[in-house]
């Protein structure tokens, strides 16, 4: 499994800036992937796919930037996720 974090800021006030470009790739890899829709979980927005025979987490941390560490905590728990790799 890999995990795919994308960094921003919720709301309509930053959206399309360079606040959230880190969401703007997000949503540029599940479009050019043909992921499932995002869905909110972990205090995030999250989508996942298969690439290449991998699973492919794709999340936008709801938080703000400087909370997205509480949400990336979450996911990387609950998939048990090994960060070092």
């Amino acid at each position: 499994m890999l995990l795919i974090v994308g960094l921003g800021n919720p709301g309509s006030k930053y959206a399309q800036t360079q606040h959230n470009v880190g969401f703007l790739a997000v949503d540029y890899l599940a479009k050019h992937w043909n992921a499932r829709a995002f869905q909110k979980k972990f205090q995030s927005e999250i989508s996942e796919v298969e690439q290449h025979g991998k699973k492919i987490y794709l999340a936008k941390p709801q938080t703000y930037m400087n909370l997205s560490g509480q949400a990336v905590q979450e996911i990387v728990a609950f998939y048990k996720l090994d960060p070092k790799t």
